[in-house]
């Protein structure tokens, strides 16, 4: 910002004057929305309201930290409008982590994080008058969220982790072909195998991944008719 930092550049008014706080504020809101609303289309647990308001806090606090220095000069020493800043940026982990959902061993949630944290800096932007970088972080941000999410549906297939744990009668099928066959059929990371001798019995846990086309009843009818197959479980 050039110029007197106490004046608001867009309204050339006091930045602690009603007008340009209200203006902040606004803004900070409506970039919030823009963002809540991707958010809340795709049904992630922080949408349109959380968004907003996210935004509306940062934004009010990133304005009394500069307010304070300027009504307070004359009883205490400057004050550092950066503090408060900071501790926005270091407190907002509280709803990042609310947002990141474990389903198994796969993670939901962390784009919504990154967009939550993103967001109360855009606010800050806001409420501290930069008003051209707060409206480039908003558009990129909406970019990121809404028109990659489209590029990685069409050229990247996303895999979710997942454990096949499989018991069969090793007298009558053999674990070369029934792991032979699954290979085939599933990008596997890892294969622990364990016979119980008396019973003829043999575990194998597969952890793999699998693609959102692949269905699971496809790959659970695959495995079930290698053989004399016991017990299938899928997590």
């Amino acid at each position: 910002m050039t110029g007197n930092p106490t004046i608001d550049p867009l309204l050339n008014l006091p930045f602690d004057s009603p007008a340009v706080i209200a203006v902040r504020l606004g803004l900070a809101m409506v970039a919030g929305m823009i963002v809540g609303w991707e958010r809340a289309a795709g049904n992630q647990p922080a949408g349109l309201r959380t968004h907003m308001v996210l935004a509306l806090g940062a934004s009010g606090v990133m304005m009394l930290s500069m307010i304070l220095p300027l009504h307070f000069a004359g009883y205490t020493s400057s004050g550092d409008p950066g503090r408060m800043a900071a501790q926005v940026i270091s407190g907002i982990g509280f709803l990042g982590g609310g947002a990141i959902l474990k389903f198994g061993f796969n993670i939901r949630g962390l784009t919504t994080a990154a967009s939550i944290w993103t967001m109360s800096a855009i606010g800050l932007v806001f409420g501290a008058g930069q008003y051209i970088l707060g409206a480039m972080m908003t558009g990129f941000l909406f970019f990121a969220l809404s028109v990659m999410e489209k590029v990685e549906d069409r050229y990247m297939t996303r895999r979710d982790l997942r454990v096949i744990t499989v018991v069969f009668n090793s007298q009558t099928l053999r674990v070369g072909n029934i792991t032979k066959a699954i290979r085939s059929a599933i990008d596997v990371k890892r294969i622990s195998i364990e016979e119980t001798v008396p019973t003829g019995e043999t575990e194998i846990e597969i952890r793999c991944r699998i693609a959102e086309h692949q269905s699971i009843r496809e790959i659970f009818d695959m495995i079930k008719s290698q053989g004399e197959v016991k017990q299938i479980k899928i997590d």
